[in-house]
């Protein structure tokens, strides 16, 4: 897989979010790139076995992380630059949750959407805590390496001003 003008592909954003929930809750149970939503069954009839449903599933949406907490389930999407747009993918990825049929046993808990970033976006966080979200900025080892091939504009937060507080 390659990433931008050919060069090899790095998944930042999972890294990052594996990195911030080994450290974070180092015994918990947690699963990255989980699938989420119901299965839809296509043939006319219906009839697949459980591996054909389970290969048919391979088409839903995916949350970067899910952490099983005693008392709550985590959703965690990372991004290296804040991007306000996973708001609406985090709100989005709660309405599935209860769709998920994997997810059937953690029914009872209730969810807690966190947006994991690198570089600060006030306007993100401002819109994030309006929605229920919890930002956090994380900062994880490999940022230098990340950091260095970006281009110059890449590297800054994106501009505020505008922002009113009520």
């Amino acid at each position: 897989m390659t990433g931008r003008k050919g060069q090899p592909y790095t998944p930042w954003e999972i890294m990052m979010v594996s990195e911030w929930v080994s450290r974070t809750f180092p015994d918990v149970r947690f699963s990255t790139n989980f699938r989420l939503g119901p299965i839809q069954p296509r043939a006319p009839d219906g009839t697949y076995s459980a591996d054909e449903l389970t290969i048919i599933g391979v088409w839903r949406r995916r949350v970067d992380t899910l952490v099983y907490l005693s008392d709550r389930l985590l959703l965690v999407e990372g991004v290296m630059r804040a991007d306000p747009g996973k708001i609406a993918v985090l709100k989005l990825y709660e309405k599935l949750i209860p769709q998920t049929p994997e997810l059937a046993e953690f029914s009872h808990l209730p969810i807690q959407k966190v947006l994991l970033y690198c570089i600060e976006d006030p306007v993100l966080n401002v819109l994030a805590a309006e929605e229920g979200i919890l930002a956090i900025q994380y900062i994880p080892s490999f940022f230098d390496s990340w950091f260095n091939k970006l281009r110059g504009f890449e590297k800054r937060a994106p501009q505020w001003g505008f922002l009113q507080e009520k």
